[in-house]
This record gives structure tokens, sequence and C-alpha cells, in this order.
């Protein structure tokens, strides 16, 4: 461990230790004040990362090494087709194996990666306080809360752990929602906020530190969501949760509201197969921007299951003639969607022998042919997903492939970019599109229960060339199930669900007769046998302006009209 740094002397000698010395060319043009906000951060730096910047500059140079000479990192690999089990959401091995994961809920740890803000959506807040539908306006980060807080009723109330990792760019903002709405519900002593840091920025392929220009301080930025372990190990918290005798660790991001849905299947599967890590995927189309898990197997005939970014998979498989397709013409190499489950005896024994440190990469923009120095300063980056790289042969690494609008709907992509994907017929990935497929979804389930509802129209909406087609607007509170089967045991008789129709079920609330055609709020205990009929359910419709128009609305085109 790094002794902290007290005294300008001891600075000036780490870092010329350390081949740093540049830094401190002009170290005594600032006052001394400037010189201990220095130390400060260089401690800070140390204390933040596992070994400190010395062997965060060592891991650098290295990779910079392999960088400069174009080295494939998969050079020495071929690529196969994974080992995982596909789930058609409408079979009965649906219900079995939710029944399965069911069980296994309360002895499950939940990790919401949110260091992000909004900008690549056009929107100036955190991501996690975007609502997710504008029926309800019910944000991504009460949706997550309410549902843990529901998946802890099916089990006697018993505390499930949350912890969010958070960012400089996020952490006080997250920690204001939260405590601004009670924690939604939870406890506040179950929530734990873990805070991200930066890591020095370089500017040539020694690792030499960047400085803010006209200040001693080293310019830092993000390292990546991988850093999710290395907190995870460093807070203790995974040793906490273990020593408790929790059994499993799900990690999901800021704004996928569909991936509680999928959670009891996850965990069935990963019961039954005794996966130590298991991916959920989708489907994916060759060429798609969206990384793909493949069996990867090196020259000495040594496999493992692993993410591979899109940009790498081509040159991959292009010497194997190609991705293989499935009939559909899907590849064979699913699509990773960052929804992991690991099973958390097998994983804290991992972060204790690597410190949850995962294997980074380095995407330096070269000023010349030489490629010795960098156009901007350049940092050392890591992706949760990557942390097969720290296991072995032995250990079960799968996945879990389900429908994607069933799994997956991320709320990312600006308007633009949603009209470019949309002309090429790809997932949009955008506010309109989570929220339809929310709302679909919703839908899906009560169809599945036995509810009629017709699969049509109901509001088109056209913004700019971009076209949303919404059926009915339904919101399942998870209070009314947190799964396929108790949404199930909410239909007791015969229910109908107009595709005009805009409805929020919650609560305990048994549905005998009922038909609507029109808004309805049915939320509560006992027994509903209803009719209802409102010409005058809510609309989205088209904005036609932008001026004084709210950021959570602008990122979609549309409104509810009441």
């Amino acid at each position: 461990m790094n002794q902290d740094i007290q005294t300008q002397e001891q600075l000036i000698e780490y870092l010329s230790q350390i081949d740093q010395q540049h830094l401190i060319t002009y170290i005594n043009n600032y006052t001394q004040q400037q010189v201990t906000e220095f130390i400060d951060q260089i401690n800070q730096l140390n204390k933040n990362y596992p070994g400190g910047i010395k062997e965060y500059a060592n891991r650098a140079r290295k990779l910079l090494l392999d960088a400069s000479e174009d080295v494939n990192p998969f050079a020495e690999y071929t690529a196969h087709v994974p080992q995982g089990q596909n789930v058609d959401i409408y079979s009965d091995e649906y219900l079995r194996l939710e029944q399965l994961g069911v069980e296994e809920i309360k002895d499950t740890c939940f990790v919401l990666v949110a260091g992000g803000l909004g900008e690549r959506l056009g929107y100036d807040g955190i991501k996690v306080g975007l609502p997710i539908d504008l029926v309800t306006n019910t944000t991504y980060l009460e949706y997550y809360c309410q549902f843990i807080l529901n998946l802890q009723r099916k089990h006697g109330n018993k505390q499930l752990p949350f912890a969010i990792m958070t960012s400089d760019d996020t952490h006080k903002l997250t920690l204001q929602l939260l405590e601004n709405n009670l924690y939604f519900g939870l406890q506040k002593e179950q929530v734990n906020l873990i805070k991200q840091e930066k890591v020095p920025a370089m500017l040539d392929n020694l690792a030499h530190f960047a400085q803010i220009p006209g200040k001693l301080l080293i310019d830092t930025k993000p390292h990546g969501h991988g850093d999710i372990h290395t907190l995870l190990y460093m807070s203790g918290l995974a040793q906490k949760w273990k020593n408790e005798g929790r059994k499993w660790l799900f990690i999901f991001q800021d704004t996928n509201a569909q991936a509680f849905r999928a959670l009891p299947v996850v965990l069935g599967v990963s019961k039954e197969n005794q996966f130590e890590l298991n991916s959920v995927v989708v489907s994916r189309k060759p060429g798609e921007a969206v990384g793909a898990i493949c069996y990867l197997v090196d020259k000495n005939n040594k496999g493992l299951t692993l993410n591979v970014e899109y940009n790498q998979l081509d040159p991959l498989v292009k010497a194997q003639g190609g991705e293989p397709v499935d009939e559909q013409g899907y590849s064979k190499y699913p699509g990773n969607i960052n929804c992991l489950l690991f099973s958390l005896n097998e994983y804290e024994t991992v972060l204790q022998e690597t410190k949850g440190l995962i294997a980074e990469f380095i995407n330096p923009k070269y000023a010349d042919a030489t490629k010795t120095k960098f156009k901007s300063s350049s940092r050392l980056e890591c992706m949760m997903q990557d942390y097969p790289k720290l296991l072995g042969p032995q250990n079960k690494v799968g996945f879990t492939a389900l429908n994607r609008r069933f799994c997956f709907s991320a709320c990312k992509n600006d308007l633009n970019t949603a009209l470019a994907k949309q002309k090429t017929n790809l997932p949009l990935e955008c506010a309109a599109s989570s929220e339809n497929d929310f709302y679909w979804l919703n839908a899906e389930l009560l169809r599945m229960a036995g509810v009629t509802i017709p699969d049509s129209i109901s509001d088109e909406v056209n913004y700019n060339g971009l076209e949303f087609k919404f059926g009915p607007k339904i919101v399942l509170h998870p209070s009314f199930g947190v799964t396929l089967s108790e949404i199930k045991s909410r239909i007791k008789g015969k229910v109908q669900i107009s595709s005009n129709s805009t409805v929020i079920l919650g609560g305990q609330a048994e549905l005998h007769s009922v038909n609507i055609d029109g808004y309805a709020q049915l939320f509560g205990n006992g027994q509903f046998n209803v009719d209802i009929k409102d010409l005058n359910s809510p609309k989205l419709v088209s904005l036609e302006q932008q001026d004084g128009i709210p950021g959570y609305l602008k990122i979609r085109g549309y409104r509810l009209q009441k």
C-alpha cells in the first residue's frame, strides 16, 4: 500500500521515481496551497486504484506498446458458438424456471451501474431520474426500488441489499433523488452508494500524465463501468454479503426497465446449470453495434466464454468465413446487454484474488504516423462484461437468451441517432422506444395471463421524420406482480382491455369481470368488477414546438395529452 505523501520534497521524490517528474517542472511557480491540493490529489489517486498510480502507469505502458504495434488481443483465438440456454417466454419451461428462480430471490443482492448523465440523449440530468413512461412519470430509480421492495414482499420482507455505483457527475444528484423520495420505500441502511473515481489521462506512449491547463493537478477521466468489480471489493460489500449468506449478485444498467422482469428466470437458469456467471443475451444481427458473446479457444485449446465488442468481432470472424447465422438471419453469437448474474461465493473469491481489477484497454488517437504522442489525452478503460478474463476454463460461464423486448430496451440515443437507426431497421434505443417497449411488455404479460388485449395501434407519433406507433398504454406496478405466475393469479375472470386504453394496475387487486375502453386506474386490494368506457383517454401527441418544454419530453418528441 502506498504511504501518503506529506511534503513537497516527498512529492518530488515520488514523482521522479515513477517517471512523472514532468508534472513538477514548474512547481515553484505555484502557491503552497496549490502544492498541497496537488499532494492531496496524488494521495487520493493512489487510494482509488489498487497499486496506486505507479501500477496504473505500468499497466498503461504495456497496453500502449501493444496499441502502437497494432496488436490484436484476439489474434490467437478462434470464435465458436457459446453454450447457454434459450428460453421461450411463452413456454411451460419459462414458468418452471421462473418458479425455480423465485426461491432464490431472498438471497440476491442488487447492483445498479449509474455513473452516467443523459448527455448522449440530449438530457442534462441523471439518467436514473428520467421517467420511464408519461402515464405515471415513474423514474427508473423509483421503478427499481419498487421492484426490490415487492421482491422482498414475496419472502417475508427480508431486506435485499441494493448498491448503486455513481460518479462525480451523478453522486450528489442520485443521493438527492433518493433522500427527497425517502428511498422510494426502501430502508436507508439497505442502500449503499459507492462512487467511482477517475483515473489519470495520459499524453504519450510512456504514460506521462496530462495536467489541467494552468494547474499542477493531473487531468483525470472516467475509467469505465468495469470499476464496479473493484468497488465491490474495496468497499467490502461483496465480502459482507457473502458472510451474510447471500448467494447471488445481479448487476444491471441505469435505463433498462425490462431487466427485473427477466430476473426470476435467469436465476432459475443459473441455479439449474450452476453458472458462476450468467449473461442475459438477445438476438443480434451480424454487424450490429452490440457486443457478442462468443466461446473463444486459444492455440493451447483453452477456452472461455466472453463478450467481444462489435468492432473487434469482425476481424476475429473474417478468417473463419464470417459470422454464422440461424434460419432467421440472426447471428449465432448472441448480443450482450450488460445484465449479469453472478454466483456470489465464487465471485467474491475471485475478487479477493484479483482485487476486482478487470483487464483494461486503451484507444489512443495518435498525432502522427510515429504513434508516440496523442492528438488528445487518453486513459485506461475497463468494462464490467470483461470479468470472465479473470477466470479459467474450470469456471462455468453461460448465458440466458430471451426475447429482446422482454428483457432489454435501453434508453441511450438522441432523436437524430434514433432516426438513423430507424432508416436501417435497427433498434432505436431512445426514450420513445423504451417507453413503447415498457407498455408492450406490460400488455404482453397480461395477455400471457389470459387478458384479452388487441395487438393494434392506438397512438401514432411523427416527429421530424421519426415514427412511433403505440398500442395500449399499460403500466403494471411491481406490487401487482413481480412474476408471470403472480400476475396470472390476479386474473380471476373475463378481463378485456381495448387498444385505445390507458390502464394502471397495482396492489393486490383481483380482476374478476373487467372491461376497459379508456382510462382506468385499478390500484388496491380486493375484487374489481368494472365496465369503463372513457372517450377522453389520454393520447400521445407530437411536440409542436420545443420552447419551454421540459427535457424529458424533448428527448421523446411527444407529450401526453390528458
